[in-house]
């Protein structure tokens, strides 16, 4: 089967084999997205960053939810690095890494 035709009847099975199947639970009924933890300060610290730079809007519940993520999971190497890299590029920093 092609690439072409087998993205178009299997979405998620094209995408799975393309990237690699994700490590996080999604639970669509619920409105629920758990990731794998060692990523979860990551994803919080970059949540902060877009409502600090661009006025998305957090509810105290996500705020609440964020801090906890950012401290059981703690800035890694390679985070710093890639918000080194992104601000020579872009400028700006995310100061939720530094």
């Amino acid at each position: 089967m092609s690439k072409r035709k087998l993205q178009s009847k299997c979405p998620t099975l094209f995408h799975a084999l393309l990237y690699g199947r994700p490590d996080f639970e999604v639970n669509f009924k619920a409105r629920k997205v758990e990731p794998r933890a060692e990523v979860r300060g990551d994803i919080a610290r970059i949540y902060f960053y877009m409502a600090d730079r661009y006025g998305l809007r957090l509810s105290k519940q996500d705020r609440q939810l964020f801090n906890a993520w950012s401290k059981s999971d703690p800035v890694s190497v390679w985070e710093r690095e890639k918000a080194r890299q992104i601000m020579i590029l872009q400028g700006n920093i995310n100061r939720f890494v530094e």
